[in-house]
């Protein structure tokens, strides 16, 4: 991830650094290898960084499936808490309670693990976004660039 951002870097400074044409209204002059060198170098990170984002995937939905294991089993321990306890009714009152409870309880966990898997999967997911977003926008302007010198010999 770092990686993108500081071959970005660079490419603003080679833009930024460029030597401007004269009476073109700002346009600069960019040395080509340089520039596709760094577009390439992108170019290889993305799928790195496309994997980490499906490992990220991957691993939510781990998270929130071993949620689901863990809710079923103590749904099935409070279930089996509950039938031991209906030897009397004053102890059947008092187990359904309790066993209602850990029910309740063991939803709430487990919507609260997937909540909080899901918000991290998508805050990674969001910056992922964010980065291959600006790195495309920089990517296309300078192929812009590029195309405009050539279309106006500025070589």
């Amino acid at each position: 991830m770092m990686e993108i951002f500081r071959i970005l870097d660079e490419l603003e400074l080679l833009l930024k650094g460029s030597r401007q044409v004269p009476l073109t209204g700002g346009k600069s002059i960019v040395e080509t290898s340089r520039f596709l060198d760094r577009v390439d170098r992108i170019r290889a990170i993305l799928p790195e960084e496309l994997e980490t984002a499906k490992l990220i995937i991957a691993e939510k939905e781990r998270i929130v499936n071993e949620a689901c294991v863990e809710a079923d089993k103590c749904l099935e321990h409070s279930k089996n808490h509950v039938a031991q306890l209906v030897n009397d009714n004053e102890i059947t009152r008092s187990a359904m309670g309790a066993a209602d409870e850990i029910i309740a309880r063991s939803e709430d966990i487990a919507m609260q693990i997937r909540r909080d898997a899901n918000e991290y999967a998508d805050g990674v997911l969001s910056h992922m976004e964010i980065v291959l977003r600006k790195g495309l926008e920089t990517v296309l302007q300078g192929r812009d660039d590029i195309r405009e010198g050539l279309h106006n010999d500025d070589y």
